[in-house]
């Protein structure tokens, strides 16, 4: 105990004998009163970050056309496989009837080369020659139909569109941008942490999201990829998370506040701050017990707004004094007066 606890512990034991006889309960000074509070207690790792899609492509062609179709509305969800473009495709049409023609031709032929070699009125290479020509008709047949099938455009998976860059009657040039499509449920959300809490981090840990458009709200998501290279210049790690988004109430490349979650306390005791007396490196607070005043000292962990955790010297069933401690000592008769404190 430090010099400056047995000072207050003598001066207060003084003081109570030299007040001869106890002091009745209803006789003693009036003290507001505060029961031990349990709640959640977390300790988290803030930082910022931004929002972004979960996936993002942008529709292209792959080959060159005029757009014939658009077969989509702007903003406009789509599920996965759902047309969206059409190129004109008569001449892949056109390309496909003939490679049709042409394999019906080498089919033929092969036809008939294979009953001349068994005839022996045919050599092998003959009907060598008309297998490769067969071969090559079929693969000619596949190509176009190839072609005709990247006149049609489809999405690649549920979304929502963004804004189109085309009109129908455009010509198109392969790789030309068309309109994005953006899966928005769940959304990642993007962050670094500094090198000394890398050892903190881990897969599937909880984080919360608040941001200036929803004031007082905090939104929950779960680590998923951990970079394991650490940027160079600023010694930080960058981290990836999925935050659920079924509403649609966020979206991509909002800058939002984030918090880590790296412990809970469901139960943790929490008094108010100013029921603590602070005395040197220790901290005592003031109980009532049987209508008497108690001094304990106790042990505390996180503080929060207007109160602070209790980590050791209380059970949670204690009554408190939360103001006017200064008026008391250890064992004076108190009367008391309950506070309900708002939460």
């Amino acid at each position: 105990m430090s010099v400056g606890s047995r000072v207050v512990f003598s001066v207060a034991s003084l003081l109570f004998a030299l007040a001869g006889p106890t002091v009745q309960a209803d006789e003693g000074p009036l003290v507001e009163v505060v029961q031990v509070e349990k709640s959640l207690v977390r300790d988290e790792l803030i930082t910022f970050g931004s929002l972004r899609s979960d996936e993002s492509v942008m529709i292209r062609p792959e080959i060159a056309g005029r757009l014939a179709s658009l077969h989509f509305s702007e903003g406009q969800s789509v599920t996965a496989g759902a047309l969206l473009v059409s190129l004109d495709d008569s001449i892949s049409r056109a390309e496909l009837a003939q490679a049709q023609a042409n394999i019906n031709l080498a089919e033929k032929k092969f036809a008939r080369a294979q009953l001349l070699f068994q005839r022996g009125a045919s050599n092998a290479q003959a009907l060598d020659e008309a297998s490769a020509l067969q071969q090559a008709a079929r693969a000619n047949l596949a190509l176009a139909q190839a072609r005709l099938d990247q006149t049609q455009i489809v999405a690649p998976y549920d979304g929502v569109l963004g804004l189109r860059q085309v009109s129908p009657g455009d010509y198109l040039s392969e790789g030309q941008d068309i309109v994005n499509l953006e899966v928005l449920d769940p959304l990642k959300v993007d962050f670094r942490i500094p090198q000394k809490a890398v050892s903190q981090i881990r897969l599937q840990q909880g984080i919360e999201i608040s941001l200036d458009a929803y004031p007082g709200e905090r939104f929950s998501g779960e680590i998923f990829a951990i970079n394991p290279h650490l940027d160079e210049a600023g010694r930080s790690q960058a981290i990836r998370a999925h935050i659920g988004n079924a509403e649609r109430r966020l979206r991509p490349g909002q800058f939002v506040k984030v918090s880590v979650i790296l412990a809970e306390r469901p139960n943790a005791l929490v008094i108010p701050e100013e029921a603590v007396m602070p005395v040197g490196a220790q901290s005592l607070v003031n109980l009532v017990v049987g209508g008497k005043v108690e001094l304990r000292q106790v042990k505390l962990g996180k503080r929060l707004a207007g109160k602070v955790e209790v980590r050791e010297g209380l059970r949670g069933d204690e009554t408190l004094i939360g103001a006017g401690w200064q008026k008391v000592r250890a064992g004076m008769a108190v009367r008391s007066k309950v506070v309900e404190r708002a939460p």
